[in-house]
């Protein structure tokens, strides 16, 4: 204890019990009564003195107030049984200002002692509150110092006030060196800028915040250390500074670094094995459209001999009867229409086998139905009975005729492979009105319904569930590549539409397409009146360059019908040299694939440069990827075979004024 609080040692730390109050006091009124005694003689040992003053303050101090007042009273008590015989002064005032003296001395004594076991206590609140600091804080630095994490505190001038083991191991440093150490002396030069910047920002904000960057450990290895700030505040709220601790996160970064390099190999991988099966995939479409030609073929091939047969009939009886007018005429219209027809079956055979996209255009379905209708049937064959009922001839939809073609032909194929002999194949049309979600995620509007019925087996509700799926089948292995359906579905999708199907086992199945409708508009009508204008137009000069001298020779035939001067050219180099001569030329019709390095778009773009705004017009027979050329020129493709009509309406498109 300390000189300033000995007085402590005079106060009893506890309430003194009743007989230890008593003995304290008597001890105290008879050491006071005795020493007057002593110091005055028997005769005024009675009296009032001021040797009850000790006697009061000791009683007060050491067992409390109580007892200073009953020592108190006593004295007074003892005044009056023997008064001092040599006081002159009235006894009364006398006692009175002993009483108040007494009074003052036990108040002002009790204070001290209440005052002094106040200071007591607080030293002792204060040595308790000391040792559970120490406690503490031994017990966090103990505590710090076996984490294996770094760990720092801060002040609020950012100075580091504590650091724990494995931040000095991390170091290498002595422990106050440590807490003044400069980071920046082992940052990577690639990260010093952005942490910097970081730290700053986050040190501003006095909030959590985290960096992650490399440092140079004491054995010269950079580690990856992510670090998190928080802030700590005072029991007042004021801000004190951070509390830190930073995690060696090498490991994981190399880690991630690796499952990196692994998801760019997966990647890689997946990437390449969805090339093959892309391109696995375009080969299986291929093969199904080459086993639906294939399949086609035989009756594709008596249509063409029962077409030439009437060309070769009708021409060969003109030649032995040309003075037979009436004959002559109706021959003309047979072969005519024989040739048409075999015009349009070629179409229909290359659309169905090309493989290139074609752009969706307005399309009277029910009139597409009727032209595809010969080569459905050569599909099915004679055992199963084929019915086209088309009822919407009024409607219109905005597809692609080629894919529309190859849908239907892939439900048909699939419907006859599904019915027995003696089955029943029905297509039909029919225009809807649906409401939003009436079937699948549809959108309300006017639809047109195609729909393909066949009376074969069904299908039960998983095999529905998956009919769309690409790949899936029923059909026995090698008998199917199960990408019929999904180019059905992928096709009314693209168009705008969905495909169902409905079936059951035993009944037979529908499959449904619902296509969006589009303003019913006069589709062909444009190609008639283009023509007309074409017929009374005035006559142009018309530079022909063609290779074939037959088509030549025939399509200088229409032109000059159709009352143009045509002068012609076998192949572009001499077109070129025509053009050098500087010949006025109102139109080029060109064929796109003729002999020499330079095809028919070639040709074209060196004729505009040389006569900039003369008119093109490209010619071909050709169909497939060799038209891509053509399909991204600015020039008009007029496909072979064509006719006055078309080929006036063509020339009336390329030189009618613009608006």
């Amino acid at each position: 204890m300390t000189p300033a609080l000995w007085p402590l040692r005079l106060v009893p730390r506890r309430s003194p019990t009743f007989f230890e109050g008593l003995a304290v006091t008597v001890v105290a009124l008879v050491a006071a009564v005795g020493l007057r005694l002593l110091l005055l003689g028997p005769e005024r040992g009675l009296g009032l003195s001021i040797t009850y003053f000790p006697a009061l303050i000791a009683a007060t101090i050491l067992v409390g107030a109580r007892w200073g007042w009953l020592l108190l009273a006593t004295a007074l008590t003892l005044n009056l049984l023997s008064p001092s015989p040599f006081l002159t002064v009235d006894l009364m005032r006398l006692q009175a200002l002993f009483g108040v003296s007494g009074a003052l001395t036990v108040v002002l004594c009790e204070n001290f002692r209440t005052g002094l076991l106040r200071l007591d206590e607080a030293a002792a609140s204060q040595a308790a509150a000391q040792q559970t600091l120490e406690v503490t804080e031994s017990r966090f630095r103990t505590l710090a110092d076996s984490a294996p994490i770094l760990m720092w505190v801060t002040r609020t001038d950012g100075r580091r006030e504590f650091a724990n083991k494995a931040y000095v191991d991390f170091l290498a440093v002595p422990y106050e060196e440590a807490i003044d150490f400069d980071w920046r002396r082992v940052l990577h030069p690639d990260d010093m800028a952005r942490i910097l910047e970081e730290q700053v920002a986050g040190e501003a904000s006095r909030r959590l915040f985290t960096l992650e960057a490399r440092y140079r450990r004491a054995d010269g290895e950079f580690r990856w250390v992510r670090s998190v700030s928080q802030p700590r505040w005072g029991p007042d709220g004021a801000f004190q500074g951070f509390i830190g601790v930073g995690f060696d996160v090498s490991d994981g970064k190399r880690a991630e670094e690796d499952l990196q390099r692994i998801n760019d190999l997966l990647a890689e991988r997946v990437q390449a094995a969805l090339s093959e099966r892309d391109e696995a995939e375009a080969q299986l479409q291929r093969a199904q459209k080459l086993d639906a030609v294939g399949q086609l073929t035989g009756g594709v091939a008596h249509d063409f001999n029962n077409l030439l047969t009437v060309i070769i009939g009708a021409l060969d009886l003109m030649q032995r009867h040309p003075k037979d007018e009436a004959r002559r005429e109706r021959m003309i219209g047979a072969a005519q229409g024989a040739a048409r027809r075999g015009e349009r079956l070629t179409q229909q055979l290359l659309a169905f086998s090309r493989r290139q996209a074609l752009k969706p255009e307005p399309v009277q379905v029910d009139a597409l139905l009727k032209d595809t209708e010969p080569l459905l049937r050569r599909a099915v064959g004679e055992s199963v009975n084929l019915i086209v009922a088309p009822a919407a001839p009024e409607c219109v939809v905005n597809l692609d005729p080629s894919q529309f073609e190859a849908a239907i032909m892939n439900l048909v194929v699939n419907a006859r492979d599904a019915t027995p002999s003696g089955g029943m194949i029905r297509i039909e049309t029919l225009p809807v009105r649906l409401d939003a979600r009436q079937v699948e995620t549809l959108e309300a509007g006017d639809y047109l319904c195609v729909a393909v019925h066949d009376t074969g087996v069904g299908m039960d509700a998983e095999t529905q569930a998956r009919v769309f799926e690409p790949f899936f089948t029923t059909k026995a292995p090698g008998r199917g590549t199960g990408l019929g359906l999904s180019q059905v579905y992928g096709f009314a999708r693209q168009s705008g539409g969905v495909a169902t199907v409905d079936s059951a086992p035993g009944k037979g199945s529908s499959v449904c397409l619902y296509l969006p409708r589009i303003a019913a508009g006069a589709i062909a009508a444009h190609v008639t009146g283009a023509a007309a204008a074409a017929r009374l137009g005035p006559s142009l000069r018309i530079l022909l360059v063609e290779d074939d001298l037959q088509v030549a020779e025939m399509v200088d035939a229409m032109l000059s019908d159709l009352g143009h001067h045509v002068r012609r050219a076998e192949h572009a180099d001499a077109a070129l040299s025509i053009l050098e001569t500087g010949d006025t030329f109102d139109l080029m019709l060109t064929d796109l694939i003729m002999p020499g390095d330079k095809s028919g778009v070639d040709l074209a773009r060196v004729a505009v440069r040389q006569r900039p705004g003369l008119p093109v017009i490209l010619s071909s027979g050709y169909t497939g990827e060799v038209l891509v050329a053509a399909e991204d020129a600015p020039w008009p493709l007029l496909r072979k075979p064509y006719g006055p009509d078309q080929l006036a309406a063509a020339i009336a498109e390329v030189t009618a004024p613009s608006a």
